[in-house]
């Protein structure tokens, strides 16, 4: 952990008008360590982890994202890190999920429970959950939507987050599913980079219920 640039980046944001959470013992989940294990190839580089809802209602605003972007990168290019920093986003594109809102009729019983009063032990809750997981998978005929997979990652590429963020919450999900909220995790760290896209990689993956897409701000290979 990089604790002192985690310290700057907590204090830059919050002078920025972002009311920013900080925790001494973050749990994350596969968003962060999945990614991050790619990216070091196992090596202990130090990271701090920026965690942002995309799961469950109330969620920021794409607009509000946008600033969060612009703040971000500001507070990392003007720290006195001695290191270079890496900004690295995860998330999935579209892909339809069910529903995290307790609002939600259909939301009922011990999940409803879970997303109220959190989870009691993480671990049990993994283990009950990757079944239905896997049951979700392995269908050839789920709904991904790679045109506008394609849309979205184009506008990265124009730099174009204005254009992102005109489509609201319910643009969002009408073209990329509950799921597709996770792009707001993309559009900060674009935003934050400072610069567009100039590498991606996509593939409709059906049978894992998502589009699968890289992209970054330098050039690859």
């Amino acid at each position: 952990m990089a604790s002192s640039l985690a310290w700057t980046t907590y204090s830059g944001l919050v002078d920025a008008g972002f009311d920013v959470s900080l925790s001494y013992s973050l749990t994350v989940d596969h968003g962060i360590v999945q990614s991050y294990e790619m990216i070091t190839g196992g090596t202990a580089l130090p990271m701090v982890p920026l965690v942002v809802n995309t799961a469950a209602p109330p969620l920021p605003s794409l607009e509000r994202c946008v600033a969060l972007g612009r703040a971000l990168g500001a507070t990392l290019r003007s720290s006195e890190f001695p290191g270079r920093i890496l900004i690295a986003a995860s998330g999935g594109l579209s892909h339809w999920l069910p529903s995290n809102d307790p609002r939600d009729p259909a939301v009922v019983g011990e999940r409803r429970e879970s997303l109220i009063h959190g989870r009691a032990d993480a671990q049990a809750f993994a283990a009950a959950r990757e079944p239905r997981v896997r049951a979700m998978g392995g269908n050839p005929l789920a709904r991904v939507n790679a045109e506008w997979d394609t849309w979205f990652l184009n506008q990265l590429i124009a730099d174009d987050a204005p254009a992102v963020a005109a489509l609201g919450h319910e643009g969002l999900e009408k073209h990329a599913g509950s799921g597709g909220h996770e792009v707001r995790c993309w559009l900060i760290g674009q935003v934050a980079a400072g610069l567009p896209l100039v590498w991606t990689s996509y593939e409709p993956v059906p049978e894992w219920i998502t589009g699968m897409g890289i992209g970054t701000t330098f050039p690859v290979g």
